[in-house]
């Protein structure tokens, strides 16, 4: 009986998200400082594009306060995200901090622009890397966007607009 429950406990705790990416979002943003500093927007491309792997962590409380699924490139894999680029026009993703900055209106309608802060995506304005709606794409990959569920987007990025940090890792 106490095996069972401990494998049930072992089970349930393996699901959970891990408070490492809570660990790991404290400790980037001490080493970017950036000017708003309630969230961190951790993007875990170890995962698979139909996986949550988007985690919004509350970097005052140290809990993750959302998690959603987020695309990636269509060039960087199918559903792993396995190759990244800089390059303009690669159709793949980029890893590194971003930092974000002013929302518009655009081709997917309401959409966050980020600025690369490593030189593995200093050219995230030129290749015009940005958060947005998932609803007007074609597929579920993206041309190096993060685009996310329709019903999460203006959510999510009214959270984090105006200087929050998005780290992107694999």
């Amino acid at each position: 009986m106490r095996y069972t429950l401990l494998l049930i406990c072992v089970f349930f705790l393996s699901k959970q998200p891990s408070t490492s990416i809570v660990d790991k979002a404290i400790a980037i943003q001490k080493q970017y400082q950036v000017g708003n500093d309630k969230y961190v927007v951790m993007v875990d491309f170890s995962k698979s594009i139909f996986e949550k792997r988007l985690y919004l962590v509350n970097c005052k409380t140290s809990k993750i306060e959302m998690t959603s699924i987020v695309s990636h490139a269509w060039n960087s894999g199918a559903l792993y995200a396995t190759d990244f680029s800089n390059i303009n026009k690669s159709n793949k993703s980029s890893l590194g901090a971003y930092l974000t900055e002013n929302t518009y209106y655009g081709k997917f309608g309401y959409s966050l622009v980020l600025k690369g802060l490593d030189k593995t995506n200093s050219n995230a304005k030129l290749r015009k890397i940005i958060f947005h709606s998932s609803k007007k794409m074609s597929s579920k990959w993206s041309h190096g966007c993060f685009a996310l569920p329709d019903n999460s987007t203006r959510k999510i990025i009214n959270l984090i607009k105006d200087g929050c940090l998005v780290y992107a890792y694999k």
